[in-house]
């Protein structure tokens, strides 16, 4: 186990510079005591100019940003965890301690369950308030990166002090076509320990701050196993991550006490086709935006059209991390992979908008509760961004405000210069639409027979599965919902690593949400229905009963199966669309006549 955050503040003070963060620590506890008018914390994001959040490698690769980087995030995460901007109650914002930030205060107007943070899961705000949230990380990141750049000698301090000016946070693209070779993890965030270079000169091997957060100290009355609600290891209620909530004073990834990066990093393996199809599936075909943001946001009035949604997306890497703090989304913002994480969802929803620019935030009513939103609310794109203010005078963000990320002080890499649709297509493309994706398959043929107009015949698996649906002892738990083409392997550890396996949907659980609020999700058929039909088990011709006798699903969690009874309302079905193939590059193939249903599957 590493060393806690104090010590490691200490081990820091003593072989290089005395920290910056105790002389902003008075300050923020003398002045911040009773926020209000003229006195709110205000949320600018990072100063300096529009600089891009650069993938993790690519800042591995910068020298002096990165260096300044590991020795910013390690002395953000050695802040006192009172102090507002510090890691702790930065993090809180998302989940636990379920405390009001800023003074902000909750509303609990008829309500008994006063155990939920400010994020909004399952409705269309999920990814514009994740916009602000990321800022003000990022805000207080570079903040702590000015002080410890301003310590470099004369002959580097310019050198930092722009590195400063620059930096953002990185995004780990989890759907990024990685080799073989190579794990899907970075390195940079699975070692314990990583080198840097002191403002004084002195290189040394230190905790790295990618690789977990220390509380110091473990309290919990704030954090414990109240709001790690699991049906635990062994499928049985209470057990498993509430322990790891209790007990563990440091972020722990699929196992405890020490993270099992190894096993997570197979996970990561085994999903990264299915994810980077459905991404790409999402950034290639129109859809209103509350239907991309959140799988829960099927209901408003005005959905259509969407390949999937983001949220949903992004759930599986949350829940591949079981049992540790990544998995509940309650405490799930202490771990640095979280912020990683969120902002690879953030340039996601930005390729998109950037793709489809009349796509946005519309008038539509929550499906669940939040800190501040009640059920059944009203969101709009006016609709605060609690609680993040974007003035002192307490004037909050909204989804209209954050719509460019401009206003933010960031942008994305492929986003640089206002790149045409043309351009921005064949970059998102080239990086997802691999040989496996549907469009990319039919594209090719295209090509290669040079006929003008082509259609195909795209085959998903649509789950429809009930997001707070698996009854934990405080809630819902959250749960996997597999898709194999062929036989599914006895032991549902092997399950992920089968022949068989095509993807999975993921939902995270929560408090005593509704039950009744439904999601949906496609995994796509077409890489695996490609090898059944090269290894000749079947031809095009047949491929519609074929599927229908083939394709298979089971729920799970970790290591365990979980009985289909315990989770009412779940189903998968087969379901079709014709594709009408690009005709020159620059293009997404484009679907057209609507979905036809084969009827349910594995039943």
């Amino acid at each position: 186990m590493k060393s806690t955050s104090l010590a490691a503040l200490s081990l820091l003070s003593t072989l290089s510079y005395a920290s910056p963060l105790q002389s902003v620590k008075r300050e923020l506890l003398e002045e911040r005591q009773a926020p209000g008018p003229g006195n709110y914390f205000a949320i600018t994001g990072a100063t300096g100019g529009v600089h891009p959040r650069l993938e993790l490698r690519d800042l591995e690769a910068t020298g002096d940003m990165w260096n300044l980087f590991l020795l910013a995030m390690t002395d953000f995460q050695a802040m006192d965890q009172d102090v507002i901007n510090s890691w702790f109650q930065i993090a809180g914002i998302h989940g636990m301690p379920w405390t009001s930030w800023d003074g902000v205060e909750g509303n609990f107007t008829g309500r008994q369950d006063h155990q939920m943070g400010y994020c909004p899961h399952t409705n269309q705000l999920f990814g514009t308030w994740h916009r602000p949230y990321l800022a003000l990380f990022e805000q207080q990141l570079q903040t702590v990166a000015n002080g410890i750049a301003a310590q470099f000698p004369a002959s580097s301090r310019s050198r930092y002090q722009d590195a400063a000016t620059k930096l953002r946070i990185p995004y780990w693209d989890w759907a990024k076509n990685i080799p073989s070779s190579e794990p899907v993890i970075p390195v940079s965030m699975t070692e314990e320990k990583v080198s840097v270079t002191f403002p004084n000169g002195t290189a040394a091997r230190i905790d790295n701050p990618l690789y977990d957060y220390n509380f110091h100290p473990l309290d919990n009355r704030q954090i414990n196993g109240t709001g790690c609600i699991t049906r635990g290891n062994q499928g049985g209620v209470g057990g498993g991550i509430p322990e790891v909530c209790d007990t563990m004073n440091h972020t722990v990834r699929r196992d405890y006490p020490v993270s099992d990066h190894d096993s997570l990093n197979a996970r990561f393996r085994a999903i990264l086709p299915s994810q980077r199809d459905s991404l790409f599936r999402i950034l290639s075909q129109w859809g209103t935006f509350d239907r991309v943001s959140s799988g829960g946001g099927t209901h408003c009035p005005s959905s259509a059209g969407g390949g999937g949604d983001l949220e949903t997306l992004h759930n599986p890497i949350h829940v591949a991390n079981f049992p540790g703090h990544m998995s509940p989304p309650s405490v799930a913002a202490f771990d640095p992979m979280f912020w990683l994480h969120h902002a690879t969802v953030d340039r996601q929803m930005a390729l998109f908008q950037a793709i489809y620019p009349d796509s946005y935030v519309e008038p539509c009513e929550s499906r669940t509760p939040t800190y501040t939103i009640e059920q059944g609310e009203l969101l709009t794109a006016d609709t605060p961004l609690t609680p993040f203010h974007r003035n002192a005078d307490g004037d909050f963000w909204t989804s209209a405000l954050v719509r460019d990320t401009a206003v933010l002080g960031y942008t994305y890499p492929e986003l640089i210069g206002s790149p045409s649709n043309e351009t921005l297509i064949a970059n998102v493309t080239s990086q997802y639409g691999a040989a496996t994706s549907t469009a990319a398959v039919t594209s090719n043929k295209r090509q290669a027979t040079g006929n003008e107009t082509t259609t195909t015949t795209l085959y998903l698996a649509d789950v429809s599965f009930p997001v707070y649906g698996l009854s934990a002892e405080g809630g819902s738990s959250p749960y996997n919902v597999l898709v194999f083409l062929g036989d599914v392997d006895a032991e549902p550890a092997e399950w992920l690593f089968s022949k068989s396996f095509v993807g999975l949907v993921s939902t995270l659980g929560g408090g005593e949400h509704a039950k009744d609020v439904q999601g949906t999700a496609q995994i796509g058929l077409k890489g695996a229905l490609d090898k059944a039909i090269a290894a000749g088990e079947t031809t095009e011709e047949n491929a519609e009963e074929y599927l229908k006798k083939n394709v298979h699903w089971r729920v799970g969690l970790g290591d365990f199966e979980i009985g289909r009874d315990e989770v009412p309302g779940m189903e998968v079905k087969l379901v079709g669309t014709q594709v009408e193939v690009a005709e020159k590059k620059g293009e997404f193939d484009r679907w057209v006549g609507g979905f036809t249903e084969y009827g349910l599957v594995d039943v």
